[in-house]
């Protein structure tokens, strides 16, 4: 091709088609095609390079999409993930130009073995700890995951969400992330006894009073628990309490098998180790020489008509408040209501 016809192909199919393109056709170099175009004041049109741009933005959508590392969590999986949401985690943006989103949670050293063993449960996730934060990497599952949880940018539990939550993973989870197990003691002078009364708290404060109902009945109808929603002056002024020694233990019991190889945990799953950290306390309070016993709650149970009876003829034969709870086996307070209970009765 003659050099005059060569830079008439260049002007005339340059500026609307591929560089390549037109050096193959020239039988030439990009360069030398490039070349030609600034000698002669040849430019890419305007509607070109904006379809190249569109293009570029298809085919890096494409690449991206073909390139997303797989992300399949088992359900014993999901579950930790589901129980961490609606605990410590979060989910986060990731940089400025990803369209996807990923886990985080924040934790302290005293709960770094905790951690570790959910990045083992989690380890073939892409999960990874970096100083003091557990973070996945962004992937469209917790893009599609915020969707689900935070409806309005704001973390709103929803029954299509929390029907998932199924397994005790989640619950142990939901405890270990935002649970405590908290003792309150009463004494019986007369046996120098330290009665201690477990009970369960889920600090959900960050859920509205009806979000805690929906959690508590969906707790209560999965795991046979019997979580109450109380007020609290914090938040959104309410989380979840489980008050008596039976239901405590019946939480404790169901987690177990999953939580029984996280050792720093066990002031939060075991009734004895909490109460073991706490004996200096108990002995500055009440006195060394003490028993320290778990109350349970068999002893506020219904009063049998053997009980009664019992109770009836130590009061009138004028036995203390304080000694028939030692006859019985029951609380000071527990007599005392009873024996006016009796009285309006006018059985006493």
């Amino acid at each position: 091709m003659e050099k005059d016809d060569v830079v008439s192909y260049v002007k005339k199919f340059y500026p609307n088609t591929a560089t390549r393109i037109v050096a193959e056709s020239l039988n030439l170099s990009i360069n030398q095609v490039r070349t030609l175009a600034k000698k002669h004041n040849v430019t890419k049109c305007k509607l070109y390079k904006e379809e190249l741009k569109k293009q570029l933005v298809i085919d890096r959508k494409k690449w991206y999409e073909e390139n997303i590392p797989i992300f399949e969590p088992t359900h014993f999986q999901e579950q930790i993930i589901f129980g961490s949401l609606l605990g410590d985690g979060y989910i986060s943006t990731g940089p400025q130009r990803s369209v996807n989103y990923y886990y985080q949670e924040h934790f302290g050293e005293n709960q770094r073995e905790y951690r570790e063993w959910k990045l083992s449960q989690l380890n073939n996730l892409q999960f990874k700890i970096s100083g003091n934060f557990l973070r996945s990497a962004s992937h469209p599952y917790f893009k599609n995951l915020r969707s689900s949880l935070y409806p309005n940018g704001i973390k709103s539990l929803s029954k299509q969400f929390i029907s998932q939550c199924t397994h005790p993973l989640f619950l142990a989870t939901l405890y270990l992330d935002d649970g405590s197990l908290s003792i309150s003691y009463s004494f019986n002078e007369r046996s120098k006894t330290v009665y201690c009364h477990p009970s369960i708290i889920l600090y959900t404060l960050n859920l509205p009073i009806a979000e805690n109902k929906l959690l508590a009945d969906h707790l209560n109808n999965t795991f046979g628990t019997n979580f109450v929603v109380s007020g609290h002056p914090h938040g959104h002024k309410s989380l979840l309490k489980i008050n008596k020694e039976r239901e405590v233990i019946h939480l404790l019991n169901i987690i177990a098998p999953y939580v029984k190889n996280i050792p720093s945990m066990e002031y939060k799953t075991n009734i004895k180790t909490n109460i073991k950290h706490k004996t200096e306390h108990i002995y500055k309070k009440y006195g060394r020489n003490v028993n320290i016993v778990i109350s349970s709650s068999d002893r506020y149970k219904t009063y049998t008509s053997e009980e009664i009876e019992l109770l009836i003829k130590l009061k009138q034969a004028y036995f203390t408040d304080l000694s028939i709870a030692d006859e019985l086996g029951r609380t000071y307070w527990s007599v005392v209501y009873k024996i006016r209970e009796l009285r309006k009765k006018s059985l006493l």
